[in-house]
């Protein structure tokens, strides 16, 4: 009962500070956000929708298009109405020249006084809360250069964090996984960066002293899962449950407890993030349902048909067009040279944690499954979940290898 109690006290706490906070920044007039978006205009109708970072393919596409929507929410906000622009989430779509979400922002600068007439208010929206603050004093461009600084920030913090806890044979497959999922892509969106930082923060606290307790990093992933809620459009969530649990079982997976007390340990965890990211999500819509009954900015019962069902393909396709995106060429060659080491250097006492990695591993594929209907469309950048995926398929091996025995051999050898 006390933890139970513990729980609902995290949760009231920052569902109020997610409250307060989306209501707080829709007190900024939109006149001091006009001025940096309207400069950042130009580039972004130059660019399009979705224009390829560095290299063509479907795995290297940016997300304008949400990007702009983002927007479109932060400066179509009434400061005189911060409780009904905080919750219903309002933007404008007009009957413009171009159907574009850049062209819908940009008519949408020049039209400030024309009335909201759409709604988006099954999402928190956190990060257009988030920005709306960083767009008083940065343009789109200089706000998408600050959020790669503070990622790849994250990421040294995490690399350090992470090569000390468990060193650079168990910690390298999750950098390698990042770099087959093309995480600078994530590195200059604003959609993509919260689910990525998220996750990264989430790793850091793993590595923390605090996280050998099952019972606190129960309630780091509680935590992480409600502000995955807070600020993520359905991008890859999962991140941000897979990252941490991962390092979770780098750091614990060896201890010496029962297979089956940490087998049960992964369960907890996962279940306590999944119980904050949906808890967290209807919240949301309950507050939007006490507060503005007679307005239809949930239509949740089609939002929900529309993720769970399909329309000409299969549950299995969501599930192909997403796995494709992997570079299996690189993936192959990194799991193969590892499959030599193990013929080379078994260890037999690794085999229940590599069956723990290829279950978490699994977790990507039963969401793609389940989701498959976002998951098909929105293939190019739901296939980064699968840094889970990948990162367990190469720790599967990594524990199956007795590395001290394979250093006393190669130093024979030599």
């Amino acid at each position: 009962m006390k933890t139970l109690l513990n729980y609902l006290k995290i949760f009231a706490i920052l569902i109020a500070s997610f409250f307060t906070f989306s209501v707080v920044s829709c007190l900024l007039p939109n006149e001091c956000l006009k001025k940096n978006i309207e400069k950042s205009l130009p580039e972004l109708l130059e660019e399009g929708d979705y224009p390829k970072a560095m290299f063509n393919g479907s795995q290297y596409q940016q997300d304008n298009f949400t990007d702009a929507l983002i927007l479109n929410i932060a400066v179509s906000n009434d400061s005189k109405k911060p409780i009904w622009s905080a919750l219903l989430n309002p933007w404008s779509l007009q009957n413009t020249e171009g159907n574009a979400l850049i062209d819908q922002l940009d008519y949408r600068i020049n039209h400030l006084d024309l009335t909201v007439n759409t709604f988006y208010g099954r999402y928190w929206h956190g990060s257009s809360s988030f920005y709306r603050i960083l767009l008083l004093t940065m343009d789109y461009q200089n706000l998408t250069w600050f959020l790669c600084l503070i990622s790849t920030l994250l990421l040294l913090l995490f690399a350090v964090k992470i090569v000390k806890k468990a060193g650079w044979i168990k910690s390298l497959p999750i950098f390698l996984a990042l770099l087959f999922a093309n995480f600078f892509v994530t590195q200059f969106s604003l959609q993509f960066f919260p689910v990525m930082a998220i996750a990264l923060i989430g790793g850091i606290l793993m590595c923390g002293d605090n996280a050998k307790s099952q019972q606190k990093v129960s309630v780091y992933l509680f935590v992480i899962g409600m502000f995955t809620a807070y600020f993520d459009l359905l991008t890859a969530p999962l991140l941000t449950l897979g990252l941490p649990l991962i390092v979770f079982m780098i750091l614990q997976g060896e201890k010496k407890e029962s297979v089956y007390v940490f087998y049960k340990s992964i369960f907890i965890l996962g279940l306590s993030w999944f119980i904050g990211y949906a808890a967290a999500w209807a919240a949301k819509w309950i507050f939007v349902r006490v507060f503005f009954a007679d307005v239809d900015a949930l239509n949740l019962v089609n939002a929900i048909n529309l993720r769970i069902t399909t329309d000409g393909y299969s549950r299995w396709d969501a599930i192909a067009r997403n796995f494709n995106l992997i570079p299996l060429v690189w993936v192959n060659i990194v799991l193969s040279f590892l499959l030599l080491l193990t013929f080379f250097s078994f260890n037999k006492k690794g085999i229940s944690l590599s069956i723990a990695f290829l279950l978490v591993g699994l977790l990507p594929y039963i969401w793609y499954f389940i989701l498959s209907s976002h998951s098909h469309p929105h293939w190019w950048f739901t296939y980064r979940i699968q840094v889970i995926s990948m990162a367990c398929a190469m720790l599967f091996f990594v524990s199956l290898i007795d590395w001290d025995r394979l250093k006393v051999k190669l130093k024979i050898k030599n």
